[in-house]
């Protein structure tokens, strides 16, 4: 259970919640909604004990499992946990698993008294595991990981050398393994496939803890949630009902306001006028005409809030100079991480002008090979090649070339050295984020993060795009300016989406099929394979 009372949160300067009060209580399933930048990350930060609130108390009571939006590499009991051994740390089991495979592996160099010491160690230790259920633990471990996607060749694997993606798949593993009374969850879908949503979904809506989940991915809000909290201007606002209710419910509650701040408007019109015309005649009317205007200035200190409609993002990608006919070229790619081979011998021929999608399944090599290409890795065999006049500009889906340190205008100057910052802020005004220049850019909600290095797309007048998940983070709204951006805009577009509504709408040319290399030409009955990515 978690209560609020008098809940004050910052970022940076800005007030992101005012003086807010609300309780979770076992059984309750809350969506937390708002525009991207509202203060939905900052404020789930806040409730998991992340962040400090500026004022206010937060109680908790029983375990809290927070799933934060970034996939940043979490502190590891051992370097070399693995994907298996972090998810089991969740219920303290990790770490005596990992003793009891050292242990085996010194036995097996042993000799003599030293190898019965150990082998009496070993011993010890697997009466502890099975104490505290290890056996039972791991598969069902094992089984929350394959329900959301994380392989077995993943469970093996070193966290350390995993992507983005993949680390996320395994803390939230993590975190539905490890038996909480509370679940904090900030953008869980992202990076899950098809049916590991459509099972995260039946599992958050039988969950009997309570539950509070940001996520644009509607569907998991309608079909999980009882309840909204709306975020918005710094005010909390409980909404009865699924996502679906809450948007018209939100909309019928703003027409109610409207109305009844258009008659208190009048009536103190209507008080004022009086007061015009009486003021300065008789005693007796002055009299009167002074006791209406401290009536209308009551009425004024009074009046209904009604919230303006969000301005919109406006997407543009300017016109660049036109690359050679063939911009980008790999030949002979392969890559592994350890004794993990990713993939082998493929093959990448990109087009002037044409949409290229790079799809496969999870751990299929999808982002490995974007950054191959976008010359942020290196192949182990292969080359790629840059063809005349091709400038590249490459988007990461975990927000790899934001900086949090630096200010959200110095990413801009980054990427567009010579131009007055005059542009610049245009530019930020059009992802919203022209009263932010100033802030540094660590403090930025997810959504955020993902306007920025659009931004900077944007300015860098690239005429060839390598996008990685873009639409991860994005409020509907901001993914149909990208969406229409990128159907305007003339160059090369290379792009690893798991979104099939994103992706049909954009309908790209060819697809490049992983871990093969396959390349086909795109159709609808591809879009199967794009849910599953």
């Amino acid at each position: 259970m978690i209560i609020a009372r008098g809940l004050t949160v910052e970022a940076g300067i800005r007030t992101l919640v005012a003086d807010a009060s609300f309780a979770l209580h076992p059984g309750d399933k809350v969506g937390l909604v708002g525009r991207n930048g509202a203060g939905k990350t900052t404020l789930l930060r806040t409730l998991a004990g992340r962040l400090e609130p500026l004022s206010g108390t937060i109680a908790r009571s029983g375990v809290v499992g927070y799933l934060s939006q970034e996939a940043s590499l979490p502190e590891l009991d051992h370097p070399d946990s693995t994907g298996l051994e972090r998810i089991l740390g969740a219920r303290n089991i990790g770490a005596v698993q990992r003793k009891l495979e050292d242990t085996r592996r010194r036995i097996e160099a042993a000799e003599g008294d030293e190898r019965d010491r150990l082998i009496r160690r070993f011993a010890r230790l697997e009466e502890e595991f099975e104490v505290a259920g290890g056996y039972r633990a791991e598969a069902e471990a094992r089984r929350f990981g394959a329900s959301i996607g994380v392989t077995n060749e993943e469970m093996a694997q070193p966290v350390r050398t995993m992507s983005g993606g993949q680390r996320r798949r395994v803390e939230l593993a993590r975190i539905l393994f490890a038996e909480t009374d509370v679940l904090l969850l900030d953008e869980p879908t992202n990076h899950l496939d098809l049916d590991a949503k459509a099972w995260l979904i039946e599992f958050l809506s039988t969950y009997s803890g309570c539950l509070l989940v940001v996520s644009h991915d509607l569907p998991l809000l309608d079909a999980s949630i009882t309840s909204v909290l709306s975020l918005e201007d710094g005010t909390l606002e409980p909404y009865r009902g699924n996502y679906s209710y809450f948007v018209a419910e939100r909309e019928r509650r703003r027409e109610q306001r409207l109305r009844e701040r258009k008659q208190q408007d009048r009536r103190i019109a209507d008080l004022e006028a009086t007061v015009r015309r009486f003021m300065g005649t008789t005693e007796k009317m002055s009299k009167r005409a002074r006791s209406m205007q401290t009536r209308a200035d009551r009425m004024k200190e009074s009046l209904v809030e009604v919230t303006r409609r969000g301005r919109s993002v406006a997407v543009n990608f300017p016109k660049a100079e036109p690359s050679g006919r063939i911009p980008l070229e790999g030949k002979g790619l392969a890559k592994a991480f350890g004794d993990n081979v990713v993939f082998v011998d493929v093959d990448v021929h990109v087009e002037r002008g044409e949409c290229v999608m790079i799809i496969g399944l999870n751990g299929a090599g999808k982002t490995t090979l974007l950054r191959i290409l976008a010359g942020v890795d290196t192949a182990d065999i292969g080359e790629v090649t840059v063809g005349y006049h091709a400038s590249l500009g490459y988007y990461a889906q975990e927000h790899e070339q934001i900086v949090p340190d630096l200010t959200v205008m110095d990413h801009m100057r980054a990427v567009a050295e010579g131009e007055p910052d005059v542009m610049l802020r245009s530019a930020l005004g059009h992802f919203l984020l022209a009263d932010k220049i100033d802030q540094a850019a660590g403090t930025l909600s997810g959504g955020e993060k993902t306007k920025l290095a659009l931004a900077q797309l944007v300015v860098g007048r690239h005429n060839v795009l390598l996008l990685d998940e873009p639409t991860n983070n994005l409020d509907p709204q901001a993914k149909e300016a990208l969406l229409g951006a990128l159907d305007a805009y003339a160059g090369t577009l290379v792009l690893v989406s798991h979104d099939t509504d994103f992706v049909a709408e954009l309908s790209p040319d060819r697809a490049v099929l992983m871990p093969d290399g396959n390349s086909v030409y795109f159709d609808e009955s591809l879009l199967g394979l794009v849910a599953l990515a």
